[in-house]
């Protein structure tokens, strides 16, 4: 008709193949790819799955792990089992919550930096500059320490240094698939705005995002961690992770259940979310 190619005849997108994603993955790294859902549901359901009520004395004080009490009781005679399940609550999901924000606030900046360009651009990056220069960790405590401790202020914290990082991923993926042909093939067709965006572009930014996130969730849950050792989740009783370790550190030498298993618990969330990381960025690199 007028010479240029119909959007209609560019080829489409393979369908995802999981058994693919797996193979690329690794078989270690897919455990902890099919375990993040597996504990984000034990952490969803953690009131109802817990075999005693966290807060109420059930048994002896300080016994140790036992058939009866897998991880022991604590110093009141509360189940330490039942309180790291609840634990993983107060530790899993606000990480995940952490990442849901910063990749939405983070993504949303990128694509309005990497679309508008110019001094839009310059802007925009020096203030991302700005929050990435400062010392996250100094930020969150002086955010926690002016709203006060709690797990919402805390997430607050650290999710207003984290969104940044993927701003200039976001970014920096749009200022790179604009030049890609398939791009430059679709404009030439005649599309345009939301269309290529959702279609020609956002393909290719969101899997960058998902291997930053799925590489970030250990870090952030070892940030929060560290806020609540400190002092600065939620106020005792609550059985948060870090909490739980600060307050039984004087119990190392002689109930030694007390700290070591909330703090095995914690490297153990880690683990599984580093390998589930590996495996995400090494299937979807090699896709």
């Amino acid at each position: 008709m007028n010479g240029r190619p119909s959007s209609d005849t560019l080829p489409a997108r393979p369908r995802f193949n999981w058994r693919e994603f797996f193979r690329r993955a690794g078989w270690l790294e897919s455990v902890g790819i099919v375990g993040l859902p597996v504990v984000t549901v034990a952490a969803l359901l953690a009131q109802w799955i817990t075999p005693f009520d966290p807060q109420l004395r059930v048994a002896a004080a300080y016994l140790p792990p036992s058939a009866a009490h897998w991880f022991g009781t604590d110093e009141i005679g509360r189940d330490l089992f039942s309180r790291v399940i609840l634990g993983i609550q107060y530790t899993w999901l606000p990480a995940l919550a952490v990442i849901g924000f910063s990749l939405a606030v983070g993504s949303l900046v990128g694509l309005i930096s990497g679309l508008a360009g110019g001094k839009v651009d310059l802007v925009i990056q020096r203030i991302i500059d700005l929050f990435i220069v400062v010392p996250g960790t100094l930020v969150a405590l002086a955010v926690v320490a002016s709203l006060g401790p709690g797990l919402v202020n805390t997430m607050i914290a650290v999710a207003i240094f984290w969104w940044p990082w993927y701003a200039r991923i976001s970014r920096d993926e749009i200022r790179r698939l604009k030049a890609r042909p398939h791009v430059e093939a679709a404009r030439i067709a005649g599309v345009r705005g939301p269309r290529l965006l959702l279609r020609y572009l956002m393909p290719g930014v969101v899997p960058a995002l998902l291997i930053g996130a799925s590489l970030d969730v250990a870090s952030i849950i070892m940030t929060l961690s560290l806020m609540s050792f400190l002092g600065l989740g939620l106020p005792a009783p609550a059985p948060e992770l870090g909490a739980m370790t600060a307050r039984s550190l004087d119990s190392l030498t002689v109930h030694w259940w007390l700290p070591i298993l909330p703090a095995a618990v914690i490297f153990l969330l880690c683990l599984l979310a580093n390998l589930a990381g590996d495996g995400v960025r090494a299937a979807l690199r090699g896709a």
